[in-house]
């Protein structure tokens, strides 16, 4: 996907000179990210990555000078692309927190979880394309497909713009500049998130709105570039399914680039095919020229300004670290208070059995032949899987360290914990963290917690995963945990008993 081929594709139409400025701000703007991402700038980052292409498309738009009503049309677009954007962010909250423990499951949890996901990426493409089919359903208005695939497309912006923003808005927490994101992740969301996600979603709504404002001299012509169109918007759905399958931050980079790649080439085709066959006499509107540094200027100028606006708003919202003095600010322990009525898990083989949430709490609990998933719906969420495998040999940390691999391939070890217990039985256990990304991910670390300990060549483990949270004074005591599930998984991490182990 060269610069050449990218620029023709998003902006078409356009003069030489102004045709030159868009390579030259879309240099800019991956400058721009690079360096953002580097710095680890936060409130810089966000902006960039959230407004960086919507705002090159905005003033390509407004070189196009729309007016009256369809310059209304273009502004009703955006603004539901931002609605329903804004709307999908906070509305799917919940859900989207599920992905923070998806590598964590197995079995029928596994599939449930990734099928939610799915049904996600299938309603934020409908989101995406929704502008772009009620104005050509309620106001069509000038029916030309170069304007249709700019309301598509402005909608599409609109609605990656107002998603990203949301979901990266907690990655503000970590301050004005992010010690702890290793570069790579930076690098990685950037490109996901600031470049294929808004690319694919503006070609694919893009070339859905060309095909609807198309005016063609026949039906079959119209049927071949609808169904072109709709290539890209099925893309959606898959990279949001893989996007949750536990792969690596590298191979989601190399799939979210290369159907972006494909839709790019498709955008160009649809565009060259509706505008040799359209039906009409009328000559289609050229952008007026745009120097390129006025452009770099007032795309600039937004992000900066944007930037600004974000370190105001996590000045106000951050809390400042919590300072301990205990006592009295130390607050009640953190572990749970004894329960003696949870319902208990026993291995078909009657290998091992471990206690589990019981029916009311804030958990949603499923279970399998070789242990228990409970899903925590309270606070911030998160998972925890507690179960028992064939040790094969291995020690403990061997497999630890196999299943933080497999689970989470990014991940990073924070420290090993001390004197981990399973079960009461001496084991090993890791805290590690890891920055998940995709379509349908917030863009927030995460921690993740494995402790293991074996006996009679048999693995009992329990793991945990959920958003990064530190604890303040009056939450406990100041703890290295930052996982808000941990502070009730103490009673169920102990509760495993091997075979013919009693009861305690």
């Amino acid at each position: 996907m060269s610069d050449i081929g990218l620029v023709s594709a998003l902006f078409p139409h356009l003069p030489a000179r102004t045709h030159r400025s868009f390579q030259i701000g879309l240099a800019v703007f991956v400058a721009w990210l690079a360096a953002a991402a580097t710095l680890r700038l936060s409130s810089l980052f966000i902006s960039t990555v959230a407004v960086g292409i919507p705002l090159l498309f905005a003033l390509y738009v407004r070189q196009l000078e729309y007016r009256g009503s369809a310059r209304t049309r273009l502004l009703v677009g955006v603004s539901l692309g931002i609605g329903f954007g804004v709307a999908f962010a906070f509305g799917s909250g919940a859900m989207v927190a599920r992905a923070y423990g998806v590598p964590l499951e197995s079995g029928v949890a596994a599939v449930h979880l990734r099928t939610v996901e799915a049904g996600l990426s299938a309603v934020e493409a409908l989101l995406v394309i929704a502008p772009a089919l009620l104005i050509r359903v309620v106001s069509p208005g000038d029916r030309k497909a170069l304007y249709g695939y700019v309301i598509g497309a402005a909608g599409a912006l609109g609605a990656t713009a107002a998603t990203t923003t949301v979901r990266m808005f907690a990655q503000l927490d970590s301050g004005l500049i992010d010690h702890d994101q290793p570069l790579a992740d930076f690098l990685i969301e950037a490109v996901i998130r600031g470049i294929t996600m808004p690319i694919t979603a503006a070609a694919g709504a893009g070339m859905l709105g060309a095909a609807l404002w198309f005016r063609p001299h026949g039906r079959r012509i119209w049927l071949r570039v609808l169904l072109v169109a709709v290539v890209p918007i099925l893309a959606h759905v898959w990279l949001g399914d893989e996007d949750s399958a536990g792969i690596s931050q590298w191979a989601k980079l190399a799939w979210h680039v290369g159907f972006t790649v494909l839709g790019v080439l498709l955008l160009r085709l649809v565009l060259r095919l509706v505008l040799r066959h359209e039906d009409t006499d009328e000559t289609a509107r050229t952008p007026r020229a745009l120097s390129a540094p006025r452009l770099v200027a007032t795309w600039t100028a937004v992000i900066v300004v944007l930037a600004l606006g974000l370190v105001g708003v996590a000045a106000a919202t951050t809390q400042p670290t919590a300072r301990y003095q205990c006592p009295p600010n130390c607050g009640h322990p953190l572990m749970g208070k004894p329960v003696v009525i949870n319902p208990r898990f026993t291995a078909p083989d009657g290998a091992f059995s471990v206690s589990y949430p019981a029916p009311g709490t804030a958990y949603s609990v499923t279970m399998t032949d070789t242990g228990v998933t409970a899903q925590y719906t309270g606070g911030s969420g998160g998972v925890m899987r507690l179960w028992g495998e064939p040790a094969r040999g291995r020690d403990a940390k061997d497999i630890t360290t196999t299943l933080l691999t497999d689970a989470f391939p990014d991940s990073r070890v924070a420290y090993e914990l001390p004197n981990t217990l399973v079960g009461y039985r001496p084991g090993y256990g890791v805290a590690a963290d890891d920055w998940p990304d995709g379509q349908n991910v917030v863009a927030a670390r995460t921690r993740i917690l494995i402790m293991v300990a074996v006996k009679d060549d048999l693995a009992l483990v329990a793991a945990a995963a959920g958003p990064f949270s530190e604890f303040g004074p009056g939450s406990g005591p100041p703890t290295g945990a930052s996982l808000e599930l941990a502070a009730d998984m103490g009673k169920y991490v102990n509760s495993f008993r091997w075979r013919d182990e009693p009861p305690r």
